[in-house]
């Protein structure tokens, strides 16, 4: 692989995808042009599924779209990379929210945002004003993120178990990628840099890195200083639903959104003990599931019984396994179910 040229310095490579002219003149880019431009720029979801943009803004003929949720509730503990991405660049946010919301045939754009973050709140309201677009602020709570938590917060309507936003007439896409939309269509500029949160009691110096994809995980713990001693694992992701890494020398993906380094003192827990049907992981459950009862199934390869308790439906967030008295991998072993589960 050669350099084409010279590399940009980091203000000129700041300034190249987040700096400049934005044009709020939505009315002349058309819907297929705009879906166009994600797929020629490989815009995936940079909130951590990857999904191809493309796809998710062309909804098929049989659904009809009323509403765009940008999530702006960036809820995991540690990560604020969308957060630095709403502050740096709220006019891009806000311009590829109406870009996607033109493009999947949404008439309602809403920008929703946590209210612990009132500076980013403000910096969207003064790059919206004018526009089609309106910033709602949400309650502060994990997982308001997920997509189902957000659209009921939002709108007061419920996707189905199992089931996909479309079902609600709503898409949901996340800030940074609105942000890459809008470059994408007005510059015409592939995703090739995103910013990655390096965080954790872990890491030496924390930090936002406007990284380019494809970089190792080592070479952005070392730009951050490196491991403290009692640094005991490195999550990609956040500690709440990131996985732990086995090895540094892995390339980050469009879909890291963070690192996350965690000491001895963070990991150390007690011995896991037999589940004592508290019901703690079923009040906490965002959707509504058993999580022991699945979690169970799939330590016993039991998959009809799985598969009963919706255990594709989970969306691995975590509340479970956090609150659990007895210890118990919930999350680690409805994931490992998923993965070994029989497909038809």
């Amino acid at each position: 692989i050669k350099a084409d040229g010279d590399q940009l310095s980091a203000d000129e490579l700041v300034a190249d995808i987040f700096g400049g002219e934005w044009s709020t003149d939505i009315a002349s880019h058309e819907p297929k042009a705009i879906i166009e431009a994600a797929r020629s720029a490989g815009l995936v979801g940079l909130g951590g599924a990857a999904f191809p943009t493309h796809v998710k803004l062309s909804p098929p003929p049989d659904a009809t779209v009323d509403t765009l949720i940008l999530n702006g509730c960036e809820c995991e503990p540690y990560l604020t990379a969308d957060y630095r991405v709403m502050m740096e660049a709220p006019k891009p946010v806000v311009i590829g929210a109406l870009l996607a919301g033109k493009a999947c045939g949404a008439s309602d754009v809403v920008i929703a945002v946590e209210d612990n973050k009132p500076q980013a709140i403000a910096k969207l309201q003064e790059a919206a004003e004018g526009t089609a677009a309106r910033i709602t602020v949400m309650q502060t709570k994990y997982p308001q993120g997920g997509e189902k938590q957000l659209i009921k917060a939002a709108l007061n309507r419920e996707v189905p178990t199992g089931g996909l936003p479309l079902q609600v007439g709503v898409v949901v896409m996340n800030t940074g990628t609105a942000a890459a939309l809008t470059r994408a269509v007005q510059r015409g500029k592939p995703l090739t840099h995103r910013v990655i949160t390096v965080s954790g009691a872990g890491i030496t110096n924390p930090k936002n890195i406007l990284a380019p994809i494809g970089v190792s995980y080592r070479e952005l713990i070392d730009y951050c200083g490196g491991l403290k001693p009692d640094a005991a694992r490195v999550v990609a992701g956040g500690p709440m639903m990131g996985f732990a890494l086995g090895d540094l020398d892995l390339p980050t993906t469009k879909g890291t959104s963070g690192i996350t380094v965690l000491t001895e003192a963070d990991v150390t827990q007690a011995d896991e003990t037999a589940c004592v049907r508290c019901g703690r992981c079923v009040d906490v459950c965002p959707l509504n599931l058993v999580p022991t009862k699945i979690a169970l199934a799939s330590r016993a390869q039991d998959w009809s019984l799985a598969e009963r308790y919706y255990i594709t439906a989970c969306m691995e967030c975590g509340c479970c396994g956090y609150v659990c008295p007895a210890s118990i991998p919930l999350v680690q072993l409805i994931r490992m179910g998923k993965a070994q589960m029989p497909r038809d």
